[in-house]
């Protein structure tokens, strides 16, 4: 491992702050797809999947995408890509994929500052990574470790 240059505060807020803050971004964000998603599977369990379709053919409906095909597609999204995030477990394509669900709410049921909050938050992890915080740093650290 390379010396750093930096020192006190900086290297302080680098070493301690900064994985606690990628962990809370990714958290949260996964927090809010994870609920929305367990809520639809819910709805499955609970033999009510016709409340989920009705959100995707009237409240929020995704263009160029049959409403089951929407719903079952949405559901897995959220509740897969939320977990790969919140693990930090292949976190960038977690990013990425609630990311293009965020731009097709987006598109389909504009709110303002909401989305593009959310937005802000998951292209930091897709641009930087999970963190030291995260599975992803532990793969890593093990392949350098042969």
């Amino acid at each position: 491992m390379r010396p750093s240059s930096e020192t006190g505060l900086a290297a302080g807020l680098k070493k301690y702050l900064a994985p606690l803050t990628d962990l809370a971004l990714r958290l949260y964000m996964a927090n809010i797809f994870f609920k929305s998603g367990w809520l639809k599977f819910q709805n499955y369990m609970n033999d009510d999947w016709d409340s989920t379709l009705f959100l995707f053919e009237e409240v929020h409906p995704v263009p160029f995408l049959p409403v089951d095909v929407a719903a079952v597609m949405g559901t897995a999204g959220e509740l897969g890509l939320s977990t790969l995030l919140a693990l930090g477990l292949f976190a960038r394509f977690g990013a990425l994929g609630l990311l293009v669900m965020t731009t097709v709410i987006q598109i389909v049921m504009p709110t303002p500052h909401v989305h593009i909050i959310w937005a802000i938050m998951l292209a930091t992890t897709l641009a930087h990574g999970a963190g030291t915080l995260s599975i992803d740093t532990i793969i890593k650290r093990l392949r350098f470790m042969r």
